[in-house]
C-alpha cells in the first residue's frame, strides 16, 4: 500500500513533458551565419575572444562587486535555504523541555479540597513527532523546493550574463565614442585652422567676408559636436562605473588601453539549431524549472486533500519535589498515532487546487515565452551581423570616396576653381563618412555581444 501511495503527488500532477514547447526547426538567418566554426573551449570566458584587456578586467570586477549581482546571488542563498526548511518534515522532529515553577490554585474553583494549594512542579522531558509521508506531499514539497532553488541559481546566472552583455555593450560604446570624440576634434582643429586661413585672406585682399562667415560656422558647429561627444563618452564612462561597483568619481580606467582592432565582424560562432537554446540559455532552462515546480505543486495541493497521519510520542520525568524527581514513579510518556481527516473546508482546499494550476498554465505560458524570445533574440543578432557586415563594405567605399573629394576640392578652391562653399561641402561629407563609419564598427561589436548572450553567453 505505501509503495502504491507514495508516488500519489507525481500522478496528481501535470506529466513531465507537458507544457513545453517545441522550439523552431531553424533560425530564420542560420543560412547566413558561421554555423560551423569552432566551438570555444569550455573553460574559456565568452568575452575572451574579443582579446582585449581592459574588458577582461572590467568583467572581473563586474562579477565580483556588481550589487545587482549580489543581490541576486542572494535570492539563490534564500532558495537554498528554503528548501532546507521543506526537507525538514522528511525526518521526526524532536524537542526537549525543562521546567519548574511554584504554583497556588483556587480553593474556591476545585471540585474537591487538597491540603496543600500551593505547591511546586519539576518536569523534564523529550517528545517527539513524525508525519508519515504516504502519499508523497512532503516529498513533493522537497521536489518543488529543490527545482525552485535550481531556477534561482539559473536566474543568477541568466542576470550575470545579462550584466555582462551590457559591460561589453557600453564598454565598446565608449570606445566608439572615443573614436568619435577624436575625429571630432581633428574637425574642429581643420575648421578653425580653416577659420583663421580665411580670415588672412580676407585681410590681404584675397578673400571675402562670406567665407569667413561660412567658416566661423563650421568652426562653432565643429565645436558644438565635440563638446556633445564629450559629454556622451561621460555618460557611458559613469554606466561603466555604476556595473563594477564604483562611483563614478572613483572609477579609474584607460579605456585606450584595449586592443584598437574591431573584431565584432570577424567572430565565428557555431549556432547548431534553436532546440539547443533548452540547453544553452539559462533563462529558459529556468522557466523548464519553475514549469515543473509548478506541475508538482499541483500534486503536493492534491494530497492535502487526504488524510494526514503523525505519530506522536512524549515522555520524561515530573514531580512536585526534586528529591524523587528520578524515582521510578516520576516517570511518564504519551505515545499514540494522530490522524487528521479533512471533513469540510468550505471549498478552501478545492480553490487552492484551481490556483496551483492557474500558476502551472501561467509558467507554461512563460516557458513558450522565453523560447520565442531566445530564438527572435538569435534571429535579431544575425541579422544585424550579416546585414551590418554588408553595410561595412559600402561604409569603406564611401569613406575612400570622401578622402579623394575632400583632397580635389581643396585643391580647386586653392586654385581658385572652386568656391569656398564646394570645399565645406566635401569636408562636410569626409566627415560624416568617418563618423558613419566609426559608428557602423560600434554597432557590429554591440550585435556580436547580442549574439553571444542569445546564444546563452556560450556554445
Amino acid at each position: 500500500l505505501l509503495t502504491g501511495c507514495a508516488s500519489y503527488v507525481e500522478q496528481r500532477s501535470p506529466a513531465e513533458g507537458e507544457g513545453i514547447p517545441q522550439a523552431p526547426e531553424t533560425f530564420a538567418h542560420q543560412s547566413e551565419g558561421r554555423s560551423n566554426a569552432t566551438a570555444l573551449p569550455e573553460t574559456e570566458v565568452w568575452w575572451s575572444v574579443y582579446g582585449d584587456a581592459v574588458l577582461d578586467s572590467l568583467m572581473q570586477r563586474l562579477n565580483e562587486s556588481n550589487p545587482d549581482l549580489q543581490a541576486a546571488l542572494a535570492r539563490v542563498d534564500q532558495s537554498h535555504a528554503a528548501l532546507g526548511v521543506t526537507r525538514g518534515p522528511l525526518l521526526p522532529t524532536v524537542t526537549a523541555d525543562a521546567s519548574a515553577g511554584r504554583r497556588r490554585d483556587s480553593v474556591n474553583n476545585l471540585l474537591f479540597p487538597i491540603a496543600t494549594p500551593e505547591y511546586e512542579r519539576y518536569r523534564l522531558g523529550l517528545s517527539a513527532s513524525w508525519e508519515l509521508d504516504l502519499w508523497g506531499r512532503v516529498r513533493g514539497a522537497v521536489k518543488r523546493d529543490s527545482l525552485r532553488a535550481e531556477a534561482a541559481e539559473l536566474d543568477y546566472r541568466a542576470a550575470r550574463l545579462s550584466m555582462q552583455g551590457e559591460l561589453a555593450r557600453q564598454y565598446f560604446a565608449a570606445r566608439t565614442a572615443m573614436h568619435e570624440l577624436s575625429i571630432l576634434r581633428e574637425a574642429h582643429r581643420l575648421r578653425s585652422e580653416n577659420l583663421k586661413l580665411q580670415q588672412s585672406r580676407l585681410e590681404l585682399g584675397s578673400g571675402v567676408e562670406i567665407d569667413v562667415a561660412r567658416a566661423k560656422v563650421e568652426q562653432s558647429n565643429a565645436r558644438a559636436s565635440e563638446e556633445a561627444a564629450i559629454r556622451n563618452l561621460g555618460r557611458l564612462r559613469h554606466g561603466i562605473a555604476a556595473l563594477v561597483g564604483q562611483a563614478p568619481a572613483e572609477f579609474e580606467v584607460d579605456l585606450w588601453a584595449g586592443a584598437s582592432g574591431a573584431k565584432g565582424d570577424q567572430l565565428q560562432i557555431p549556432l547548431g539549431v534553436p532546440s539547443e537554446l533548452l540547453e544553452r540559455r539559462a533563462d529558459v532552462r529556468a522557466a523548464g524549472r519553475n514549469l515543473r515546480a509548478a506541475a508538482v505543486q499541483v500534486g503536493v495541493r492534491k494530497a492535502d486533500f487526504l488524510p494526514r497521519i503523525t505519530l506522536n510520542g512524549s515522555g520524561g520525568v515530573a514531580s512536585l519535589k526534586t528529591s524523587n524527581l528520578f524515582e521510578g514513579g516520576s516517570g511518564f510518556f504519551d505515545v499514540g498515532p494522530q490522524i487528521d481527516v479533512p471533513v469540510f473546508q468550505s471549498g478552501r482546499r478545492k480553490s487552492s487546487v484551481e490556483e496551483a494550476k492557474a500558476m502551472w498554465r501561467e509558467a507554461a505560458a512563460g516557458y513558450r515565452g522565453a523560447l520565442l524570445n531566445a530564438v527572435r533574440e538569435v534571429d535579431d543578432a544575425l541579422l544585424d551581423l550579416n546585414s551590418l557586415a554588408r553595410e561595412a563594405g559600402a561604409r569603406r567605399d564611401a569613406v575612400l570616396a570622401s578622402e579623394r573629394a575632400a583632397v580635389a576640392a581643396k585643391d580647386r578652391h586653392e586654385s581658385g576653381l572652386a568656391s569656398y562653399f564646394e570645399f565645406i561641402e566635401a569636408e562636410r561629407d569626409r566627415l560624416q563618412a568617418r563618423l558613419a563609419d566609426n559608428a557602423l564598427k560600434g554597432e557590429q561589436r554591440a550585435a556580436s555581444v547580442n549574439l553571444i548572450q542569445a546564444l546563452g553567453g556560450g556554445w
